[in-house]
């Protein structure tokens, strides 16, 4: 260890006193916490170039520092229902030039925030998945294509689900790739033709076996109708699906060990034991880290009940039942929340906050693994209607994405992030 030795130059008492109000306030900042030095950060954000004149989905994924988007809605040139593919390696600085996914492939089916399209990404190959003409006018039935060359151009695959079923509307899915670049989807599909309730349904694709789906699973018989399903694959491979059940309305966490051949039972994440006819639209979102080379499952969820309706952090290990944690985040006005990672102890949760004429964007951030949570900070501007937000993490940090609403009417993708 050095010696350091520090020469004082003369100075008078009023010098020194203003020079220790000085030190003391900088040791009061120093002193903060990681959650409030964060909210210091300067706040940035910009519209992106999606050759859409109109976003109706939006969905994100990051791979290291990249970042995999894809948006449907009114292509800017024809004015046809479009899905548009961008990518950025840089973690969102810039962005190539947008691909149309379905160009000489199936249609595209108009669709809204809520049941977005998807997209996953492992190495070069890209698998985006959407909502195409089902064989009723007010049905979708899923579709799915791949690329092999980082998303630049794209060939369809089979669909995960068979035509006996193209009758049935099919949506509110989510997709993973998992460490061996397979992918995992689960959606929503009313085959048994219940009416109040949904199936949960998951396959998994490995591109081989003739490039078809495979591990048909039942995830849950009775999942509520219309919202949005979370699936996540930790570092180790296993998989997460995050969804809400039907009696209660609660939301529920479903792990697979072994890449999706066999499921373990259904755990709370959070028992607000709320009883609800109908369907909230709101779902909730998912990530994992390690501890103690424990898997620690975190999820950012929507409770109903109107004694203590709202966004809540829930945490659960795998493997256990008990929820460790849960906790309020948003006031009664908060929805649709996202949530991730940057490492085991930094997570962020992303939602919205406020009516319809006065919705805003807010954040809360855990520098302790999810025990304590900053402050909300506002991330949209004044006077935006911005709506659904998600978030990613990156090796520079946390991403911000939401659509917002303009003056005419369309809506645009936004990106933020905190410098």
């Amino acid at each position: 260890m050095k010696k350091v030795t520090f020469m004082a130059p003369n100075i008078t008492c009023t010098a020194f006193y203003k020079m220790s109000c000085l030190s003391l306030f900088i040791l009061s900042i120093l002193a903060l916490p990681g959650c409030a030095l964060l909210n210091h950060k300067s706040l940035t954000q910009r519209a992106i170039k999606t050759g859409l004149n109109t976003v109706h989905t939006l969905d994100i994924y990051s791979e290291n520092n990249t970042i995999h988007a894809l948006f449907s809605g009114l292509d800017r040139n024809t004015q046809q229902l479009s899905l548009k593919y961008l990518n950025s390696s840089d973690a969102g600085k810039t962005w190539l030039a947008a691909v149309t996914v379905n160009q000489g492939l199936l249609s595209v089916k108009k669709s809204k925030r809520g049941n977005d399209f998807q997209i996953a990404a492992f190495a070069n190959k890209v698998l985006a998945v959407w909502q195409t003409q089902g064989g009723e006018p007010w049905t979708g039935k899923i579709a799915a294509a791949l690329s092999t060359d980082f998303g630049q151009t794209w060939q369809q695959i089979a669909s995960p689900v068979g035509d006996e079923y193209a009758k049935i509307d099919q949506g509110y899915f989510d997709i993973t790739a998992d460490k061996l670049g397979q992918f995992h989807i689960v959606w929503l599909d009313d085959r048994e033709e219940a009416g109040d309730t949904q199936g949960l349904r998951y396959a998994r694709f490995s591109g081989q076996k003739n490039d078809l789906w495979e591990l048909h699973t039942d995830l849950e018989m009775t999942a509520c109708t219309c919202c949005w399903s979370s699936i996540t694959s930790d570092e180790n491979g296993n998989i997460q699906v995050l969804y809400r059940n039907d009696k209660p309305r609660d939301m529920m966490i479903r792990s697979s060990l072994d890449g999706g051949k066999s499921w373990q039972k259904a755990k709370t994440a959070g028992a607000f034991n709320w009883q609800f006819i109908g369907c909230p639209h709101q779902g909730g979102g998912l990530t994992s880290t390690q501890a103690n080379k424990n898997t620690v499952l975190h999820s950012a969820i929507w409770n109903g009940k109107n004694s203590s309706q709202g966004i809540y952090y829930s945490q659960s290990e795998l493997g256990k039942d008990k929820v460790a944690v849960l906790m309020p985040i948003g006031d009664n006005s908060s929805a649709s929340a996202d949530i991730a990672a940057l490492d085991n102890d930094h997570l962020r949760i992303i939602y919205t906050s406020g009516d319809f004429e006065s919705k805003s964007v807010m954040s809360k951030a855990s520098s302790d693994g999810g025990q304590t949570w900053s402050d909300e900070q506002r991330l949209s501007a004044d006077g935006a209607e911005p709506s659904h937000p998600r978030i990613i993490a990156t090796e520079n940090g946390f991403q911000f994405f939401w659509t917002q609403w303009q003056e005419n009417g369309d809506a645009i993708a936004i990106i933020s992030e905190l410098e």
